[in-house]
């Protein structure tokens, strides 16, 4: 076996000032196609069963549902987004089937990123899957509006885990600067589960009557069970970590330990601690991300949850606006892919999400400004709208993850971030209501002024980590000693490490 071309680097890379390995470039790339090959088809597949169950329960809604098991106003959701599950119970009122969703979605990403590490990531990935593929087989079987409710709630339980397992997993296999491009790759599946859910069901539905089962019931079933398919490989084919990856060699995996050698000289252990909680709950960075991260979620749920009623307000048709919601979306995923190429490959996130929240808000200004008879215009404000959106959501988590180091700090980190972030699926159906003269005032409004304050929270992150780059930079030899010898790096984060540098 040939000898890994190695040699020693103090300059190239800033993570690490001194005794960096740098790994043949060429020899690199070949193991990054490999682990791409290998890991992010499936995570992406993981990821777009996922979204697809989530997001059957419109086109079980159009097939008849409602009326079969008896549902009646809000008890599945308004045509756009019902009322939140914590206003329903304020105003004594039943909460619905889409808000009950987000209702237990969001407590349960926190403690799930935190036991990857602990239970294994194929065997708790591969649990949450059969989890709610069980949850969605057994929506087909249900009779009522309770069998509902219940099924909703499981669902988001056992899919709140889903995105920060697989970002943390992500990160254990990729560089910080590699980290852009493969979560992107998450988002863009949730894209085309749009595409391919509304054919699956077109299909599905036609099943209608066979077995004495109804259209929608087939259309919960057989994605509950592909699903558990999904998650029956996921359990074999996931690796928990490169040393017992299945397709990697001895020479690829020796490249992996050098690779990761930089960021296990910031983590001084990789075993649970408590402590570990505690430092990213002080750490600014973790609360700064998450109120970004709630921000631009408003923008993207609300978009993505009301695409279709904004252009249906424009004056077009149903069949219509279904047709023109597709390129939209594959506009955003393709600028979405080409900007976190690029963000990877100069190593940086504010110099792309900063100035795309201001194109946003371009965007949401024409929707509120251009004249409502203007068609062509406020449709190509769509465009402007969603140029920045995923983007900046995207480029959020991994900058996040980015940020902080150590394991369990990091899951904390990401954790965090998903849980507040995702809160915006309780606010975005309370910003979309009724149109006035045509135009969603208030929803538009709420959305310019949230990209505007992400625009700001993403520029005081830049700031914040240029701060304490500009001041590890400074610090004399024996500074560096001093802090590294008393270990007081290690009270905040492996990410304080004087020898550290965030990717700004």
């Amino acid at each position: 076996m040939k000898e890994i071309d190695i040699k020693t680097d103090i300059s190239s890379d800033h993570d690490v000032q001194m005794g960096n390995f740098v790994v043949d470039p060429v020899r690199e790339r070949k193991l990054l196609w490999k682990l791409d090959l290998c890991i992010c088809p499936l995570v992406m597949l993981i990821f777009l069963v996922a979204y697809l169950d989530r997001s059957n329960l419109g086109n079980a809604a159009v097939a008849g549902m409602p009326e079969d098991i008896g549902l009646v106003g809000n008890e599945l959701g308004s045509e756009i987004m019902p009322c939140p599950v914590f206003e329903a119970i304020a105003n004594n009122t039943k909460p619905d089937a889409v808000s009950l969703f987000y209702a237990t979605y969001v407590f349960f990403e926190i403690p799930f990123s935190m036991l990857l590490k602990k239970l294994r990531p194929n065997r708790l990935i591969s649990a949450l899957i059969i989890g709610f593929s069980a949850s969605i087989l057994a929506a087909g079987f249900i009779k009522n509006v309770a069998g509902l409710y219940i099924t909703r709630l499981f669902l988001g339980v056992f899919e709140s885990g889903l995105f920060p397992c697989l970002t943390v997993l992500l990160t254990t296999f990729y560089k910080r600067e590699e980290q852009a491009q493969r979560i992107s790759y998450l988002f863009v599946s949730a894209a085309l589960s749009g595409g391919f859910g509304g054919l699956l069901a077109f299909g599905l539905v036609r099943l209608d009557g066979a077995a004495g089962l109804e259209g929608w019931r087939w259309l919960f079933i057989v994605e509950g069970i592909m699903s558990a398919v999904v998650g029956i490989a996921t359990f074999f084919l996931l690796p928990n970590d490169f040393e017992t990856a299945y397709f990697l060699n001895k020479e690829d995996k020796e490249l992996m330990r050098m690779r990761m050698q930089q960021s296990a000289r910031y983590a001084e252990t990789e075993e649970f601690d408590i402590k570990e909680v505690w430092k990213t709950l002080r750490d600014p960075k973790s609360w700064l991300t998450s109120f970004n991260q709630i921000c631009v979620n408003t923008c993207s749920f609300g978009f993505s949850t009301f695409l279709p009623t904004i252009i249906r307000g424009f004056g077009f048709d149903s069949v219509k606006t279904q047709l023109l919601t597709v390129p939209v979306y594959i506009w955003a995923s393709a600028f979405y892919l080409v900007v976190a190429h690029f963000s990877d490959r100069v190593r940086m996130r504010a110099a792309f999400m900063v100035p795309l929240c201001l194109v946003t808000a371009v965007g949401y200004a024409m929707l509120l400004g251009v004249d409502v008879q203007a068609r062509g215009p406020l449709y190509f404000a769509t465009y402007v709208c969603v140029t920045g959106i995923y983007a900046v959501v995207g480029l959020g988590v991994s900058w996040n993850a980015n940020s902080h180091s150590g394991y369990y700090k990091r899951a904390m980190g990401v954790g965090l971030q998903q849980t507040i972030g995702n809160c915006a699926g309780l606010i975005a159906g309370q910003i979309y209501k009724s149109p006035v003269n045509g135009r969603y005032v208030v929803g538009h409004s709420v959305s310019l002024a949230t990209i505007c304050l992400a625009f700001f929270g993403n520029a005081g992150m830049w700031a914040l980590l240029r701060y304490h780059n500009k001041k590890r930079d400074q610090l004399s030899p024996e500074e560096r000693e001093h802090i590294i010898s008393s270990g007081s790096y290690e009270k905040k984060g492996g990410d304080f490490h004087p020898d550290f540098r965030y990717i700004l």
